[in-house]
């Protein structure tokens, strides 16, 4: 297999050598990529002597070290992918097929490191030969490292084989395999002669790529859902209908008022989800007979979720995001030669108008100081701060500093919000007849909670206006007309 590896063990505390192995491995895809442009790849790989194989599924991991990765494998032979597998990648697919891309014989010399009786890592050296597709009859080899421990970061090994000679690999030997796009001119770019039509394509392909990132966490993990994903996939939906609404008058308004309408729809199935991660978090220290109750509301939302991820209505969304991602959907007449303009000469406008809704809105919380009243504050600086985001490419320092107080306001707003629904629902609680009642111990807890609760209402109702008054300075808003 060429050159030897380095000796590793004075870097760790031993190593155990493998028997070697031929392995014969299938991948599969959609035939436009899109397992691929999310990071995702599934195999089937047969060993000597297995008559069925595995089939395994490797998913990106939020991590600090670039060698972490998640994988999850199911028995089984290579006509028939597992009925899990197709459930996770159901929103990437969608009504598209798999089909494989193409076979890797691989001879494998693998090598476990060791410290006492735990697997720090193991290292795989692969001599790899590709059959099918571009590059049939490539031959090339691959040292892999691939970390079993969290705590160690392999970084002493890594250093060790490069400095031998020998490139560690982390990327999918698919990568090697066929000549995948990383990009192309299809994939959107913004530079500060970009159309309205071509920003307006870019904020469509990141809201799809934010609810497509999402979709398989989700799936994953099977309505036991992680409230970071709940609440980025919620975001994404909220980016996109604040996009809709800001930069839409250029779109096809039947197709805007339908997907306007349909993330909605999905919007509140997650939103439903996350105001109970909310919930939980705000009544922190509330008695485990109340924090019972939120987790079965939360368990029966997720369920509603998950019906709602199966939906054929979603899977239509998704469909079309990616279409108009493509091709934006144009109104056609003015519309199209507002769309053409640059965005640098039309957002001040798009921007501006934002900002005058927003200062509308703030003269009403001024009259009517009421919990209703300032949430409608909070929705408007939410759609400021989501369109001066989209003007930083093209007006970058005054629309970041605007987006950046928008947020810190949205933020305040968005505690007092969470605050008044914390302490809504605790009355009502208290005043709901379950059956069983509140014991006078839980009572007197809960009101404790609510308490406090009140006092970090009130603390907001008296500050926000200070975020408002940093907000409105001139040098955030002067650049708006």
């Amino acid at each position: 297999m060429g050159a030897p590896l380095p000796d590793l063990r004075p870097l760790v505390g031993g190593t155990f050598r493998h028997p070697r192995q031929v392995l014969h491995t299938a991948y599969f895809d959609s035939v436009d990529g899109r397992l691929w442009s999310r990071g995702l790849t599934l195999r089937h790989r047969t060993t000597e002597g297995d008559g069925h194989g595995v089939w395994t599924l490797k998913t990106p991991v939020e991590s600090g070290h670039a060698l972490v990765r998640n994988e999850f494998s199911w028995p089984g032979g290579r006509g028939d992918v597992p009925r899990d597998a197709q459930r996770i990648l159901r929103g990437v697919l969608r009504r598209e097929s798999l089909r494989q891309l193409v076979e890797l014989e691989t001879v494998r010399e693998r090598l476990s490191l060791r410290d006492d009786d735990t697997t720090l890592a193991e290292l795989d050296d692969d001599l790899v030969t590709v059959s099918g597709g571009q590059r049939d009859g490539l031959r090339f080899r691959q040292v892999e490292l691939e970390l079993q421990s969290e705590q160690w970061s392999g970084r002493h090994v890594v250093h060790r084989l490069e400095a031998a000679g020998f490139t560690v690999g982390s990327s999918p030997k698919l990568a090697l395999a066929m000549p995948q796009a990383s990009g192309g001119p299809g994939d959107p770019h913004l530079d500060r002669k970009s159309t309205l039509a071509e920003l307006l394509r870019m904020r469509l392909r990141e809201g799809f790529d934010r609810l497509l990132d999402h979709d398989w966490r989700l799936r994953i993990a099977a309505s036991d859902f992680d409230p970071r994903d709940i609440h980025r996939a919620r975001v994404a939906t909220r980016r996109l209908r604040s996009d809709l609404k800001s930069l839409g008058s250029v779109l096809d308004p039947v197709w805007k008022s339908h997907m306007r309408s349909d993330l909605k729809w999905l919007g509140s199935a997650l939103g439903e989800v996350r105001d109970l991660d909310v919930l939980r978090e705000n009544l922190k220290g509330v008695p485990p007979e109340l924090d019972r109750t939120i987790g079965e509301l939360r368990g029966a939302a997720n369920e509603r979720l998950m019906l709602v991820l199966e939906d054929d209505r979603y899977l239509d969304v998704l469909d079309r995001l990616h279409a108009a991602s493509d091709r934006v959907p144009l109104a056609g007449g003015d519309a199209t030669e507002l769309a053409r303009q640059r965005a640098r000469d039309t957002l001040p406008d798009i921007v501006g108008a934002n900002w005058r809704k927003l200062r509308r809105q703030v003269r009403k919380a001024r009259r009517h100081p009421s919990p209703e009243r300032l949430h409608k504050v909070r929705i408007k600086a939410k759609e400021l701060r989501y369109s001066s985001e989209s003007a930083t490419t093209f007006v970058d320092g005054p629309a970041r500093r605007l987006a950046k107080a928008a947020r810190r306001l949205q933020d305040e707003l968005g505690e007092h919000h969470d605050a008044v629904a914390a302490g809504d629902w605790l009355r009502a609680l208290a005043y709901e007849d379950r059956g069983t009642g509140l014991s006078g111990d839980v009572a007197f807890q809960a009101g404790g909670v609510a308490a406090d609760i009140r006092r970090r209402q009130a603390h907001v109702e008296a500050a926000w206006e200070h975020s408002w008054r940093q907000l409105r300075k001139p040098r955030r808003i002067h650049w708006l007309r």
